[in-house]
């Protein structure tokens, strides 16, 4: 596994709010790490509670409701799931206005999902997939999960789905009991369950026909979607709280387990074809993780009432930004950033063009079709 890099981070104070551009330098292979040079001298003010953005980065502020995340775009459209008011919020990238608030089709949503023709929002009261028509928010199929194979407790096969994932012609629903469900997405009708080693699944993504499912600090597990068969678990040092991918790379954020790291976070590439890990990135605590086009975008804890956005790609020097208010889920698309506030209501439109990692990882590829 390639060695961790060393990170710089260069500050320049902003109007508004202190906002640092961080170019961080990170040197892999035998060699000794590069001299750190001494920090740029700025004076740092304490972070208000609800400070707002750099107005040089970002250019939207939208009110979705109760609830920033969690985040998807698909479709065309960002998707936010403001699951408190019991609402999918479509906001359209091109007006940067929210178009739609469609009813979550139940009183407990939990997972998110959009594929070329739907978006699937998982229920965890009733163990249900609700499939709603993104064009009118009209609830196309209700899809319920069948008791699970087995006892999770004496007489308790609950399938109680936290997360869901579209790709391989499916659905797939992660149980925090520890299985994954798939639904056919023709036929809405569910084809297979397959039983993980661990409870709890963190997230799950997929990637051509594999499914990947983020297992905390037992890694990353992985299902062949073409035998519905588990292929084993990938350990990382990082624990697996979050993944993305972008198709050819899986993504996995969370906290760092390696004894000889000073940072808080760590982000792992993984080659999507053949499971090898590439590298592993040192960065702060992920509180949100989206993969674009050939990079990986996380949201980070900067101190106790901010935050901080940091851009990871392979072979650029990673680049952020601190100083921000508390962000927390991502996503990427329509040319942009989409965060949302941890704090509060807010989803933020962000411009990437001073990242060096930017140029395409605010793109994504065509809506997935199951």
């Amino acid at each position: 596994m390639p060695s961790q890099r060393d990170r710089l981070r260069v500050g320049a104070a902003v109007v508004g709010v202190v906002a640092l551009l961080a170019v961080v330098g990170r040197i892999t292979g035998p060699r000794a790490p590069a001299p750190q040079p001494a920090p740029a001298t700025a004076t740092m003010a304490a972070l208000p509670q609800r400070a707002d953005l750099p107005e040089r980065w970002v250019t939207e502020r939208l009110e979705v409701g109760h609830g920033g995340g969690p985040l998807v775009f698909g479709a065309g459209s960002l998707w936010v799931g403001a699951w408190p008011d019991r609402e999918v919020v479509r906001i359209d990238p091109r007006s940067n206005r929210v178009t739609g608030r469609f009813p979550a089709g139940g009183l407990d949503p939990a997972g998110l999902a959009v594929d070329a023709t739907t978006v699937w929002v998982v229920h965890r009261d009733t163990d249900e997939v609700v499939r709603v028509d993104p064009g009118n928010g009209r609830v196309v199929a209700r899809i319920r999960l069948d008791p699970l194979p087995f006892e999770f407790a004496p007489g308790d096969r609950r399938f109680l789905p936290s997360l869901v994932a579209v790709g391989a012609g499916a659905g797939w629903v992660a149980s925090a009991r520890g299985a994954v469900a798939r639904i056919d997405a023709a036929s809405n009708r569910v084809v297979a369950v397959i039983r993980l080693a661990r409870q709890a699944p963190a997230g799950i993504a997929v990637a051509g026909r594999i499914v990947w499912v983020a297992e905390g600090g037992h890694g990353v597990a992985r299902i062949d979607a073409a035998t519905n068969r588990l292929l084993g678990t990938i350990r990382l040092d990082v624990h697996a709280d979050r993944v993305a991918t972008d198709g050819g790379a899986i993504w996995v954020g969370g906290r760092s387990t390696d004894p000889s790291s000073e940072s808080a976070g760590a982000v792992a590439r993984i080659d999507a074809a053949t499971g090898g890990v590439r590298e592993i990135v040192p960065s702060g605590l992920p509180t949100g993780l989206a993969a674009g086009v050939g990079a990986v975008w996380i949201t980070e804890r900067d101190d106790a009432a901010g935050g901080a956005l940091e851009c990871i790609a392979p072979e650029v020097s990673p680049s952020g930004m601190t100083g921000l208010p508390a962000l927390g889920e991502l996503a990427v698309g329509g040319g942009a950033i989409w965060a949302a506030d941890r704090l509060g209501s807010s989803v933020y439109r962000l411009e990437p063009d001073r990242f060096p990692c930017s140029a395409t990882s605010v793109l994504t590829g065509p809506a997935v079709t199951p």
